[in-house]
């Protein structure tokens, strides 16, 4: 799966940076520190967020400068999907 930003009807933000089994791995953007949480597909629903067409990439330079910090474990995937390039078509299955 690739990096996808998604965004809720608040306008909050956040990565899907991984999935594994049912669960995704996302990192949201908030006042702290960011960090890797885990949140199932319905989940994500409940909270109302969609697909963004913003890029990947860019978000992810964006999450790397946030003023409250960065995990390790949300800088590494973070600095992998800033390097890299990714469709702008996605499917969440």
């Amino acid at each position: 799966m690739q990096p996808t930003v998604v965004v809720n009807h608040h306008r909050q933000t956040a990565i899907i940076v991984t999935r594994n089994g049912s669960k995704y791995k996302i990192i949201k953007l908030g006042k702290g520190r960011l960090t890797v949480t885990s949140i199932s597909f319905t989940e994500l629903e409940t909270q109302g967020y969609k697909v963004s067409q913003y890029s990947p990439s860019q978000a992810a330079q964006s999450y790397l400068q946030h003023g409250a910090g960065v995990s390790q474990r949300a800088r590494r995937y973070l600095e992998s999907i800033a390097r890299s390039k990714f469709s702008d078509v996605l499917t969440l299955t």
